[in-house]
C-alpha cells in the first residue's frame, strides 16, 4: 500500500499459478468517493520510486517487496528484501550502496521525514533514524523486548512533524514526534496492522486481509 495526495495506490494479489507464479493487479483508491480503479504497473513504480522509477525497477530484484520512500531531493532510498541497500539519483545512478540491517534483521518499512530516513525493524521492536549525508545510523528508538504499545513496527508514514508507526504485534499505531521524539497512542485496531496513511482527512490501514478505513 502506497499513499498518494487522494488516496492510496495497491498491489493486490488476484492469482498464484500452478507454478506458483503471482499475478498482481495495481489499483488505486480513491480516499473521498471509495472508487477503486486499475491502474498500470508503471504507474505504482512511481509512486514508489519516484520519477527514476524505471532505472529503479531494473535494479530491483522484487519492486512489490522491497522498501524504498523517495526523498526530497527526487533520490530514492531502497532496501531489498536481504537488506542489501541503493540511494538512486533521479537518473538510477547509484549514489550510495551498502547494508541496512540491525541485528541480522531485515527492514520492515521505510520513510523520509524531510531531512532523514527512517527504518523499522519488527522483530526487534526498533526504529532507526538514517542520517541522509552519510547514510550510517545515528538514532535509535525501541528495543528487542516490546511492551503491549510499542511492538512489532512495521510500516511507517510521515505527515509534517510526526511518525506514524503501524505496530503489527500490539495492533496499536503509534505518533511519534520527529523533532522531539515524544511519543503517543494514536490508534488501536483490532487485527496486525501492517500499514497506515492519513489523507483527506481519512485513517487508512492495511490489514493482511486487505485496505480498510480506520
Amino acid at each position: 500500500m502506497l499513499p498518494v495526495p487522494n488516496g492510496v495506490v495497491a498491489a493486490v494479489l488476484t492469482e498464484v499459478t500452478e507454478n506458483e507464479k503471482f499475478v498482481v493487479e495495481y489499483r488505486h483508491i480513491a480516499a473521498d468517493t471509495n472508487e477503486v480503479q486499475r491502474v498500470s504497473k508503471n504507474v505504482f513504480l512511481l509512486v514508489k520510486f519516484g520519477a527514476g522509477h524505471r532505472a529503479a525497477d531494473m535494479q530491483v530484484s522484487n519492486h512489490l517487496t522491497c522498501n524504498a520512500c523517495v526523498l526530497d531531493t527526487g533520490k530514492t532510498f531502497i532496501v531489498e528484501d536481504d537488506g542489501s541497500a541503493k540511494l538512486l539519483s533521479e537518473e538510477g545512478v547509484a549514489e550510495w550502496v551498502g547494508t541496512v540491517k540491525y541485528k541480522d534483521e531485515v527492514p520492515s518499512g521505510v520513510a523520509f521525514d524531510g531531512k532523514n530516513i527512517w527504518v523499522a525493524f519488527c522483530e526487534n521492536n526498533s526504529l532507526v533514524r538514517l542520517d541522509v549525508s552519510s547514510m550510517r545510523e545515528e538514532l535509535r528508538v525501541g528495543g528487542r523486548e516490546g511492551d503491549k504499545n510499542f511492538n512489532g513496527p512495521c510500516g511507517l508514514f510521515i505527515s509534517g512533524k510526526n511518525l506514524y508507526v503501524a505496530n503489527k504485534k500490539s495492533k496499536k499505531i503509534w505518533r511519534i514526534n520527529a523533532n522531539d521524539f515524544s511519543a503517543e497512542e494514536y490508534a488501536e485496531t483490532t487485527k496486525p496492522v501492517l500499514g497506515f496513511c492519513h489523507c483527506l482527512q481519512k485513517d487508512i490501514v492495511w490489514f493482511e486481509d486487505g485496505i480498510y478505513e480506520l
